[in-house]
Order: C-alpha cells, then structure tokens, then sequence
C-alpha cells in the first residue's frame, strides 16, 4: 500500500473535512486538485453559478493552496443572467513563486474549466461573468 507524502496530507485532510460537513447539511461540493508549473503566472478556474429552480444560486467556493485556506460566497446574480445557465464567475488566483504546492478548489457550483494556469479565460467576455480574485 502507498503512503500519501506529508506536505499533501493536511490539504487532503481539510478536504475530507469539507466534504463531509458539506454532505451532512445538504450541500454538494465539486473539488479539484491542481500541481502549478514552477513557474510564476496566473491561475484561472472557470465556475457556473449553483442552480436551484432554473435560477443561478449563491455559490459556495473553498480554496486550500498550502497553508492558505480561503472561502469565498459569491452572490447569485440578478435579471437576465440569473435565468441565463451561462453564468458564473472566474477566479483568479496569482501564483507568485517558482514551486509545486499543489492547489484544490472545491466549489457548490459547476465547474466549466478546472484550474489552469495561462491566458485569459473567453468566458470574461460574457457579461454573466465577473472575476473574483
């Protein structure tokens, strides 16, 4: 049997931890790990909002990158994107230094484009999407 190296076992335990608050009140999260280049540069992830009745939710997004631990709520939208299932946000996140740590988003919404480090993403074109940094 592997044993898990100890750098990524804390991040894996939080995300365990995640998951199973998020089941146990009826949530469900969409997790994602990703291992940036060693190199600096951006890091894009593409998210649709939560839906609940055909209209776009508040979403729920939680980002462990080392010993980084954020959660962020992004409100639903209103008027024609809340209707629009083509609506979402893009997190951006700055990848300042030349290392591996490896990164895990887990989100209540849909994921369009898991992590990715590189250009701008074409969903910003779209007014139904914002940046969220």
């Amino acid at each position: 049997m592997r044993k898990i190296h100890p750098a990524l076992a804390r991040p894996l335990t939080v995300l365990l931890l995640i998951l199973a608050a998020s089941a146990a009140f009826g949530f469900r999260y969409a997790a994602y790990q990703f291992t940036p280049p060693a190199e600096p540069g951006v890091i894009y992830t593409v998210i649709n909002f939560d839906r609940a009745g055909g209209r776009a939710q508040a979403t729920y997004v939680n980002v462990v990158w080392g010993s980084v631990r954020r959660q962020i709520v992004v409100a639903a939208p209103y008027h024609t994107c809340a209707q629009t299932p083509a609506a979402g946000i893009v997190l951006k996140l700055r990848h300042p230094r030349p290392d591996t740590v490896p990164l895990i988003i887990s989100t209540t919404g849909t994921v369009v484009r898991p992590p990715y480090q590189g250009d701008v993403p074409l969903e910003l074109v779209s007014a139904c999407y914002r940046i969220q940094t």
